[in-house]
């Protein structure tokens, strides 16, 4: 594939994630005839389609869905080129390369570490987006020195800061109004079918690790939505239901706190883990310090905790 393409595949996955042409070039900082272009020349040099374009909301096709990953993969590998070229011409400059997941987002990371930026300003952070087997096996691999997720795996040579819990809520299948109602337990969750993401930021395995806790089963939508938006769309369809952390949530007038079966509100937990033999800089230990000490408090500050 040439060079050339490489703005069309970041301009691709951008569109998959926000689910419009238009807000994929606010975020590339192009103009939306520029990305639709670049991603109709790729999907000529491929031979595939990615896109459906005529529905409310653009969408994936099929073979879009299973190329995506691959895409992700390619974009994360050309960003380790450029970073370790920088390296190479700037050696004296530290660098942290961090990875999240959708769940845990680019603003709210942003906002964890502004006083460590603040205080740490020769130090270049560099920001990777990927689903949490991605950034594991990236961490595994070195290059990356933190990752930030949820049910990210323990390991003999993996250190980890607990950050927050975020809330979760139902997202109602009922198109009444729902503003009455309080909260939800596990229980009443079953009453409906229930929808889910793929797998790539842990909420799925979470969802269904509180429900076979609690001794609960569910009937699961067969099929899996690629976001969070994506999610609400389903359930405005009449799909199901969806369990969903509020922060997350467009339409908090159909979001009800979900609770368990004592009453006590339910949570999903976010951290941040690094490999205690690669984490070895002076930048790496003054972050891992401030993971452990400055994170928390800041985020029970901003009330990211349940």
């Amino acid at each position: 594939m040439p060079m050339h393409s490489i703005p069309a595949l970041r301009y691709a996955a951008a569109a998959a994630r926000l689910g419009s042409f238009s807000a994929a070039a606010r975020e590339c900082g192009v103009k939306q005839p520029t990305v639709s272009a670049a991603i109709s020349d790729l999907e000529e040099s491929l031979g595939v389609t990615l896109f459906n374009r005529g529905a409310r909301r653009l969408q994936l096709t099929p073979a879009g869905t299973h190329l995506m990953t691959r895409i992700a993969a390619i974009l994360v590998a050309v960003d380790d080129l450029e970073r370790s070229s920088k390296a190479i011409t700037s050696p004296s400059q530290p660098q942290l390369r961090l990875g999240f997941t959708p769940l845990m987002g680019a603003a709210r990371l942003g906002l964890l570490l502004d006083p460590y930026v603040k205080t740490h300003p020769g130090v270049d952070l560099f920001f990777f987006e990927a689903a949490s087997n991605e950034l594991e096996a990236r961490l595994d691999a070195g290059s990356l020195d933190v990752i930030f997720g949820v049910g990210l795996k323990p390991q003999r040579m993996r250190k980890r800061a607990k950050l927050f819990s975020d809330a979760l809520c139902y997202y109602s299948p009922s198109h009444k109004d729902v503003s009455a109602l309080i909260n939800i337990t596990l229980t009443d969750i079953t009453q409906s079918r229930l929808l889910l993401t793929e797998n790539l930021c842990g909420l799925a395995d979470a969802t269904r690790n509180l429900l076979a806790d609690a001794g609960l089963s569910v009937q699961e939508y067969p099929g899996r939505a690629m976001s969070y938006n994506a999610l609400e769309d389903w359930v405005d369809l009449g799909l199901g239901g969806a369990v969903l952390p509020l922060v997350h949530v467009r339409n908090k007038l159909r979001a009800i706190t979900l609770i368990d079966n004592h009453g006590n509100p339910l949570g999903i937990g976010i951290e941040a883990v690094w490999r205690k033999d690669y984490l070895v800089s002076e930048a790496g230990q003054e972050l891992v310090s401030y993971l452990h000490r400055v994170a928390p408090q800041l985020a029970q500050g901003l009330g990211w905790h349940v």
